[in-house]
């Protein structure tokens, strides 16, 4: 087949590199937006720990999870690049009088899906020698299975990958083209340009980096914090910290002095204001539907999208297009798309 993508953001990327991998004529057209939601992703993957209900939504995420490993193995060998990929835990802080609880509710999803790994409840000695400079105020748990991935590195070693395999990737604004050809539109916060349905909305998500003078060789599992607060280790001493999630029609992606002085307090409940150092904010626009679950199918004759992946999107992107691609090509696919081609949203 003949086909264009229309956005290169993960999703886009994942879905060409699927493509050209099974012999398919891609190109992808990117107009390089700022704000792309890649750019301001923490890189988590571990999905087991939410409290979200949505059935279609936890198939999605636990498939892509379990989808991860092998994928990034066979990726970077391909581009020749690292993505950043770490299986190095997750941490997860809790209030004292929910700590029992949310550890049974972990524990439980481990006990049918081994990439969950071992979860355990954490010693405040424990907690220190896994990240010397975190808090201990604060009942730890870790989840062995959890992982993290570099947004940037993972894009760029998709688009080396899609490039080497035949890929054609175009930076610029797509005019459109033959009525015939196949169109993928992964735009993401953009989508409503194309007036399709389901309504795409967005919110603008910062986060803000820094750094621990004092841990700059230990690489630390992500921390997520309490509420939506999460904590990651990029490299060396770099870490972030994240995120807002602010409904918006803007696509300004200018960092707000509001958004920096939030963070910046929530940085000083986890660590002492003298072990860190605030370097920059980052800033991206996720894209949702009503109901928070990803879209993905056919909109018109030739015309198919995959939108509405918001936090979702690292974690998922690589699966949905292994998943699409194989669908596209009419081989056997292990996500019902049905549950996921809707008009109006459905929990």
């Amino acid at each position: 087949m003949n086909i264009t993508i229309i956005g290169g953001g993960l999703a886009g990327a994942s879905i060409g590199y699927h493509l050209v991998k099974l012999g398919n004529s891609v190109t992808i057209y990117d107009r390089n937006d700022k704000g792309q939601a890649t750019f301001a992703s923490a890189g988590i993957v571990c999905p087991w720990i939410s409290q979200r209900r949505n059935k279609k939504w936890y198939r999605l995420v636990t498939k892509s999870a379990h989808y991860y490993p092998e994928f990034i193995s066979t990726l970077e060998k391909e581009a020749g690049m690292s993505t950043g990929y770490k299986n190095s835990g997750a941490i997860c802080l809790f209030k004292e009088n929910i700590f029992d609880k949310a550890t049974k509710r972990i524990s439980d999803k481990a006990i049918d899906n081994p990439d969950v790994g071992e979860v355990r409840q954490l010693t405040k000695d424990e907690l220190s020698a896994l990240h010397p400079s975190l808090t201990t105020e604060y009942p730890a748990l870790i989840v062995e299975g959890g992982g993290q991935v570099r947004g940037r590195k993972l894009l760029a070693a998709l688009k080396e990958a899609f490039i080497k395999y035949g890929g054609i990737w175009e930076n610029k604004s797509y005019d459109g083209g033959n009525d015939d050809t196949l169109k993928i539109y992964t735009t993401g916060a953009w989508g409503a340009e194309q007036a399709y349905k389901p309504e795409i909305a967005h919110q603008r998500a910062e986060i803000m980096h820094f750094k621990l003078k004092h841990q700059k060789d230990l690489q630390s599992p992500v921390v997520m914090a309490l509420g939506p607060t999460y904590i990651v280790h990029l490299e060396n001493d770099e870490y972030v910290i994240g995120t807002t999630h602010i409904d918006t029609d803007s696509f300004d992606t200018a960092p707000t002095e509001e958004s920096y002085n939030y963070l910046q307090d929530e940085l000083y409940k986890y660590f002492k204001p003298e072990e860190v150092e605030i370097t920059e904010m980052g800033v991206g626009l996720k894209p949702y539907t009503r109901d928070f679950l990803p879209f993905i199918g056919y909109v018109a004759n030739n015309t198919f999208v995959v939108n509405g992946m918001g936090s979702t999107g690292l974690t998922a992107s690589p699966f949905v297009g292994h998943e699409v691609a194989r669908l596209l090509n009419n081989l056997p696919t292990e996500l019902d798309f049905e549950d996921y081609s809707y008009i109006e949203p459905q929990n």
